[in-house]
């Protein structure tokens, strides 16, 4: 899955339906006119769970929604703070016979 704004809002639509405003994995909110706008405290990209730079992949159950300051701080890490909660990401069945992850939050 190549990563454009069309398949962003797809990504969009798929977890959030037709809502308008959201709220990511680490609380933050989002609004789905917002996507790419860094400018905007409810701008959101996709996130790869499990990261690019460590061999995570575009494919879908890889990528989820996330506000632009929550992708910023989660960067490439597998355990990461995100709007002051820890999270790790960790491995989980695979799916299709792929690795698949999730990001889990841990109790600090």
């Amino acid at each position: 899955m190549q990563i454009n704004r069309d398949k962003a809002l797809a990504l969009w639509e798929k977890h959030y339906g037709y809502r308008t405003e959201a709220k990511d994995f680490a609380g933050r909110i989002m609004y789905k006119n917002a996507y790419g706008n860094q400018d905007s405290d409810y701008g959101w990209n996709i996130h790869h769970i499990f990261p690019v730079a460590k061999g995570g992949t575009n494919i879908e159950h890889n990528l989820v929604c996330a506000n632009i300051e929550t992708n910023w701080e989660a960067g490439d890490k597998i355990n990461f703070w995100a709007n002051g909660r820890l999270f790790s990401v960790q491995k989980v069945e695979a799916i299709n016979d792929r690795k698949a992850y999730e990001i889990f939050e841990l109790e600090n």
